[in-house]
């Protein structure tokens, strides 16, 4: 015994060792940028005719590669969750050039200064609109109030406001007048500024926030804004769990499956290019302090990753309880021995090990709750649970399987009933079999809730996407992510350590009893 001991040390220390190199190779290659940086802004590309044949980077959803494409040729499409992640793919040379609406391009040149530069012309005019699903009668009244605003100048005002530098300027009217006729749900990505954007406190804000409100205080109505994942938008709409989203370029593929308002914003498309990196300068603990405080301290976006972490840690530990109870439903549901009760736990396993689970959320979000009021947070919990059931239920059944039928036999000429025997005998002798596995399935568990956000949950890992896009800065909101999520799984690690050993120790007195 004591041989398996030190070679399990030894593999403990050598599993620690490889953690700490690979933590210590992710920080080098996140510090590498800040390292890069330069003051020299002269862009690698001087015109659009020198990016035929290059590789461009659109945010998911897009429709501007259709002018990219015509205008070039030969031209490759990588499509990335956010603006930031374009910037990215640019500045590490994954991408040539990225392109979005060119307000959008310009905040990204204020925040990241000598690395990405825009080139001089603009791609196209488009002008960007709210939708609404087929036959919706917002969409007249949305073009009649539309209309009205830009007559009387509140268009204007608007765009004046949220392009602006400055930022104390831009707030939003609180929702304080009567709403006669309930509240509407608006989806937006929340990462194009100015136009959606998470402001101090994970407040949903910019120029499509406040025209939506003021619409919406036009018609009586009150506004919940729910910030969600650019190609997830589409699907909020269509199902119904949002009235309206936007604001988007129309196109006639667009407009063939949803209404178009009025455009909203005329304005253009603009290409973002990596610059001709000069001589470092600054400081990199100058450029990490600066760093640190755009992600954490501005806007006090530190709350927005306390509430995500809570998000997070709601969802684990619900969906791991239940998921749990339902694991040992299904092996109690075998025992059973009725055929058509063990088939329908075979299809219900291979289901939910057949399907990527970011499907089973999105389905379950957009299509067996499609039309029912439920929370974000519920449904992921309800899919989590039905996907980690499955995985625990066959991993308890392959343990419980593997116990000699001399145990129940013995039991049974004991005097003890079917179910005492697999109560006291074999489940306790399973559980030290299947625990180890459950607790690594359990974490992963704990790192898969990162896909969250596609549902309008705003988890840990959607706090830092939206952190992120609004600063275009990687290092802080990444790192802090990967930190949280292992200090997440190494604490609730040790809980089920503690638990389980608790488990073996009543379990232990339990047989002890028993013999007796």
């Amino acid at each position: 015994m004591s041989i398996d001991i030190k070679k399990m040390t030894i593999g403990s220390k050598k599993r620690k060792l490889t953690a700490l190199t690979i933590a210590a190779i992710l920080l080098v290659m996140l510090f590498a940028p800040l390292f890069a940086y330069a003051e020299d802004a002269t862009p690698v590309y001087q015109s659009l005719d020198e990016l035929n044949g290059k590789r461009f980077a659109y945010v998911n959803g897009s429709v501007y590669v259709q002018n990219i494409e015509g205008m070039l040729e030969g031209t490759s499409a990588e499509f990335y969750p956010s603006l930031a992640e374009c910037v990215a793919a640019v500045e590490a040379g994954k991408a040539d050039a990225a392109v979005q609406l060119s307000y959008c391009c310009q905040h990204v040149i204020n925040q990241r200064p000598g690395t990405v530069t825009l080139l001089p012309e603009p791609v196209a005019e488009v002008s960007e609109g709210f939708f609404f699903k087929h036959g919706s009668e917002l969409t007249d009244q949305f073009n009649e109030i539309i209309s009205k605003f830009s007559e009387d100048g509140t268009l204007a005002e608007l765009e004046e406001k949220w392009v602006a530098a400055d930022e104390s300027g831009k707030t939003l009217p609180e929702q304080d007048w009567d709403a006669p006729n309930g509240t509407l749900k608006f989806a937006t990505s929340g990462v194009i500024d100015p136009f959606s954007y998470v402001g101090e406190g994970g407040q949903p804000k910019g120029y499509d926030v406040e025209l939506a409100l003021l619409i919406a205080k036009e018609l009586g109505y009150h506004l919940e804004v729910s910030t969600i994942p650019m190609d997830s938008i589409f699907a909020s709409v269509d199902s119904g769990k949002a009235d309206f989203g936007g604001t988007l370029t129309e196109t006639p593929e667009r407009a063939s499956v949803c209404d178009f308002s009025e455009p909203v914003m005329p304005t253009t498309i603009s290409v973002i290019v990596k610059t001709e990196e000069a001589s470092s300068s600054g400081g990199l603990m100058g450029r990490l302090s600066d760093s640190f405080k755009r992600t954490f301290i501005d806007e006090s976006r530190w709350m927005l990753i306390l509430k995500g972490l809570g998000i997070t840690v709601l969802i684990s530990v619900c969906a791991g309880v239940l998921g749990i109870m339902l694991g040992y439903g299904t092996v109690v549901a075998r025992l059973s021995g009725v055929r058509w009760i063990g088939r329908l736990v075979d299809g219900y396993q291979t289901l939910m090990g057949g399907i990527p689970l970011v499907v089973i959320l999105m389905l379950l979000y957009y299509v067996v709750f499609g039309f029912v009021d439920i929370p974000g947070e519920i449904v992921a919990i309800i899919a989590f649970a039905l996907s980690f059931g499955a995985t625990a239920g066959a991993t308890m059944w392959t343990a419980v399987n593997g116990i000699d039928s001399i145990q129940m036999e013995s039991g049974l000429a004991l005097g003890y009933t079917r179910w005492q025997v697999f109560h006291k005998i074999i489940f306790p002798q399973a559980r030290r079999r299947y625990m180890p596995q459950l607790m690594g399935q359990f974490i992963s568990l704990v790192k898969d809730t990162a896909i969250v956000g596609y549902i309008a949950v705003q988890d840990l890992t959607r706090a830092g996407d939206l952190i992120r896009a609004r600063t275009m800065e990687a290092f802080f909101p990444l790192v802090s992510t990967a930190i949280i999520y292992l200090l997440i799984c190494l604490v609730l690690g040790w809980a089920l350590r503690k638990v389980v050993a608790r488990f073996d120790l009543v379990g232990n007195t339990n047989m002890a009893k028993g013999d007796k």
